[in-house]
C-alpha cells in the first residue's frame, strides 16, 4: 500500500493543500496554530466518510458550518485520494448558500466519485486510520471502548493492551522496550476483575513491593504505554495519525521513539504520521521524512522537503533558524 497523493480543499484553514509521495514515516513540523491538527482531524473526517458513506457524521467535527474554511466564500470541502496509482476516490461536501435559501439555513450535499473495481487498497487504508493524542478527552469523536484498537484519547488502553500482552512474542517485544524507556522497569500487567468487569493496568518496578496503578504512573510512562500500543495494535497495515507524541518524554525516549516508528512503517507496511513543535524530535528527522506546517494569511500551507540538501546543517538548527523557509515555532 502507497499513498501517490492527498489532496484536501477547504477543510477549516485548509484552502488547497496536496501531499505528494508522502513518506509512510512523515513528521508535520511548525508552529502552534499553524494548522498541523486540521490536517490530521480532515484525515480523520475522511476516514468517517470513507467507512459509513454519509454526510450524518458531521456533527461530531461541529457541523458543517464549522468545517467549511471561512477564509474564502466559498460553501464546499473536497478530499481526494489516490493510492498505489490505482485507488482514487473524491467526495465533495456541499453547503447551501444562504443567499439562495429562503429559510436562511444551511444544507448540504453529497458528491462522491470512486473508480469502480479499484477501492480495495483505499478502502484498507481508512479502515485501518487512527488519530492518536493521548489523553485528549475533548477532540474525541467516538468513545468506543473495545479492544480492537485504540479511540483517539487512548482511555480504552487496558483493553487493547490486555488482548495484545496475550500474544507471547509482543509482550516480550514490548516488555523489552519499557525496559529500555523507564528506569527500574520490571513488568506490565492488566488485572481483570469478574466481580467488577473492569481492566486495572499495573506496572512493577525494580525493588518495589507494590505497583503502580495507570494514576500513579508518570505522563511520559502512559505516554510510552499508549505509543506502543497504537503500533502493536494491528499485525496489518495501519495508518496511524500521532499528535505531538514527545510530550512528557525525554530526548533519549524520543529519538528511540523515532527509530521504533520507522522501523515499524518498513517491517509492517504502516503509515505512522506525526505532527509536533519539538526540536529534539525535529532534530531525528531527514528531509524526506519532514512536511512543514505554516500559516499564511489565516491558511495552512506546507512544504515537503525531500531531496532537500541541508548543507550539513542538522535538521532541528535549519529549521529553527527559518533556513528552511516557513513553519518556525514563531
Amino acid at each position: 500500500m502507497k499513498i501517490q497523493r492527498i489532496h484536501i480543499k477547504n477543510f477549516k484553514s485548509i484552502v488547497d493543500l496536496e501531499i505528494i509521495e508522502p513518506n509512510p514515516f512523515t513528521v508535520f513540523v511548525g508552529p502552534n496554530g499553524s494548522g498541523k491538527s486540521n490536517i490530521f482531524e480532515a484525515l480523520e473526517f475522511w476516514s468517517y466518510f470513507t467507512k459509513v458513506n454519509t454526510w450524518d457524521f458531521s456533527s461530531l467535527f461541529g457541523g458543517a458550518e464549522y468545517i467549511i474554511n471561512r477564509t474564502k466564500e466559498v460553501n464546499e470541502c473536497e478530499f481526494e485520494t489516490s493510492i498505489e496509482r490505482y485507488a482514487e476516490s473524491k467526495a465533495r461536501i456541499i453547503l447551501g448558500d444562504s443567499k439562495n435559501n429562503t429559510s436562511g439555513s444551511f444544507f448540504h450535499g453529497l458528491y462522491t466519485e470512486r473508480i469502480p473495481d479499484r477501492e480495495t487498497a483505499l478502502d484498507k487504508l481508512f479502515s485501518s486510520f487512527s488519530r492518536i493524542f493521548v489523553k485528549n478527552k475533548e477532540l474525541q469523536k467516538i468513545n468506543y471502548s473495545d479492544n480492537t484498537r485504540l479511540n483517539l484519547s487512548t482511555d480504552n488502553l487496558e483493553k487493547v493492551l490486555k488482548r495484545i500482552l496475550q500474544d507471547d512474542e509482543k509482550k516480550q517485544e514490548i516488555r523489552e522496550w519499557l525496559d529500555l524507556f523507564i528506569p527500574g522497569f520490571e513488568r506490565v500487567e492488566i488485572v481483570s476483575s469478574e466481580l467488577s468487569s473492569t481492566d486495572t493496568l499495573v506496572i512493577y518496578e525494580k525493588g518495589v513491593q507494590k505497583p503502580f496503578t495507570k494514576d500513579l504512573l508518570s505522563d511520559g510512562t502512559y505516554n510510552i504505554l499508549a505509543l506502543l500500543t497504537a503500533v502493536y495494535q494491528s499485525d496489518q497495515p495501519q495508518f496511524l495519525c500521532i499528535e505531538e507524541p514527545e510530550n512528557g518524554l525525554n530526548p533519549y525516549v524520543i529519538r528511540k521513539l523515532v527509530d521504533f516508528f520507522r522501523d515499524a512503517c518498513e517491517e509492517k507496511g504502516h503509515y505512522i504520521w506525526l505532527n509536533t513543535h519539538s526540536g529534539t524530535l525535529v532534530d531525528c528527522l531527514t528531509p524526506e521524512e519532514v512536511i512543514l506546517v505554516d500559516k499564511v494569511g489565516g491558511q495552512t500551507q506546507i512544504k515537503q522537503l525531500k531531496g532537500l540538501n541541508l548543507h550539513g546543517l542538522d535538521m532541528a538548527e535549519a529549521w529553527l533558524s527559518g533556513a528552511l523557509g516557513g513553519g518556525t515555532p514563531w
